[in-house]
């Protein structure tokens, strides 16, 4: 399997390749600062607890903004112009962060980097579809995923051994080295991309053309739908990940240092189901990949739920299981999502329709935390779990569903035929 995970990889275009080299060398830099913001702002810089996890909030809502922007751009002018923007915007948000003193410019920082994440998340997911389709263009986003999750990885250890809160010259420099991963990312990026707007594989669109802003994009029914499912997953998954599920941790007197454990046991489960396993994973029709997303983060929380009545010592272990199935999900939906969404999009709109889908995932990363608190809040830990499980095993059914209502979606292709597949255009036509 390992091996037939390598070919895969090296049978992607050179062009692809580049971009996920570009985007594991960032991820190495996200990974040196990435666990530790709120922590250097209130421990470091003496922001109040509050202040700073609301800026975080604040990435999260700048993000909305940044990848609808950046996705008009890229159909508009170029995606080259848009990669460099948004990989310089993002090298001096992040280096703001060193700089900051007071809570105004932690959160300045916050909307500029915020801005960028958006933007890149459009950039990325543009880049990576559009020399690559069917059955490779869901390895492209499998392989990019793995190779994110080992930088970040990477990039966490290397954090850790640096970081020392009684010496604020070490996030400096963590933060200025996370600054110069996204400007050799994004030369690299820009190198890769070059001058070459369309991919040649796609047919000639007329639809949309000239049409301004994302009506064109929000017309597309099946895509709306995929919006919709998009924003409901990431509130039940992904919006809780590094929010609720700490914070449950906490109020239920698990031993913090297990949420540490637990992230290692993510990242290792990513990282070996998806490099031994993405030539099968390829091959399954992306609905059925996000039904598999769905079933297990209600697993995730149905793990989380039994801590509640389980003896004290049982609990970390429990916690460590659940968020190692979160991974399974995680896996799959890389491979899914985008595929999905770049199946729907025609060429000529192609950065708008993975604007739109940036937008999505991050309004369900501002709601999911902001849901996860009151649920909290309540004093019934029970009821986080309850309530995020029921909602995840709804998911199952709506991508069911979803599958049926994308009937022009194919399966992945094999790469034999995969050349004479073609994508399905906005409204679903093939």
């Amino acid at each position: 399997m390992r091996i037939q995970s390598v070919a895969a990889l090296l049978g992607l275009p050179a062009r692809t390749r580049a971009v996920i080299a570009a985007n594991l060398v960032s991820s190495v830099g996200t990974g040196l600062v990435q666990p530790f913001l709120v922590l250097y702002l209130t421990k470091v810089r003496q922001v109040p607890v509050g202040t700073a996890t609301a800026v975080i909030a604040v990435i999260a809502l700048a993000s909305v903004v940044g990848g609808p922007v950046a996705g008009r751009l890229v159909d508009n002018v170029s995606l080259r112009v848009t990669a460099a923007g948004a990989m310089t915007l993002a090298a001096a948000g992040t280096a703001g962060f060193a700089f900051v003193v007071t809570a105004r410019e932690a959160v300045v920082s916050g909307l500029v980097y915020g801005v960028a994440y958006g933007a890149m998340q459009s950039v990325w997911n543009t880049a990576m579809a559009r020399d690559v389709r069917g059955e490779h263009r869901a390895t492209a986003f499998g392989m990019q995923f793995v190779g994110l999750n080992i930088g970040v990885g990477l990039g966490g250890v290397l954090g850790g051994l640096f970081a020392s809160t009684a010496d604020a010259t070490s996030f400096q420099w963590l933060y200025a080295g996370d600054a110069c991963s996204f400007l050799l990312a994004g030369a690299v990026l820009v190198l890769a991309v070059g001058g070459r707007e369309t991919a040649a594989a796609e047919p000639a669109e007329d639809e949309g053309a000239g049409a301004p802003g994302y009506g064109v994009v929000l017309r597309d029914r099946n895509f709306l739908r995929v919006l919709v499912f998009t924003t409901t997953l990431m509130i039940v998954g992904y919006g809780q990940l590094e929010s609720s599920i700490p914070g449950l941790v906490a109020v239920t007197g698990i031993d913090a240092r297990v949420m540490a454990w637990a992230f290692v046991a993510n990242t290792v489960c990513i990282v070996v189901l998806q490099f031994a396993a993405i030539t099968r994973i390829t091959r399954v029709r992306p609905a059925v990949l996000l039904a598999g997303t769905s079933a297990a983060w209600a697993l995730c929380w149905l793990l989380l739920l039994t801590t509640s009545g389980a003896p004290l010592g049982a609990a970390p272990a429990l916690v460590i299981c659940a968020v190692a199935v979160f991974a399974v999900g995680e896996a799959l939906l890389s491979v899914s999502l985008p595929t999905l969404v770049n199946g729907l999009a025609s060429d000529r709109l192609r950065g708008r329709y993975n604007g739109a889908y940036s937008a999505a995932m991050s309004v369900g990363l501002v709601i999911g935390p902001l849901l996860g608190g009151q649920l909290l809040a309540t004093g019934h830990t029970w009821l986080l779990s309850a309530v995020l499980g029921l909602g995840a095993t709804c998911c199952i059914g709506y991508a069911l569903v979803l599958g049926r209502q994308l009937p022009g979606t194919p399966a992945p292709a094999t790469p034999k035929t995969d050349h004479l597949l073609e994508d399905v255009h906005p409204g679903g036509a093939p």
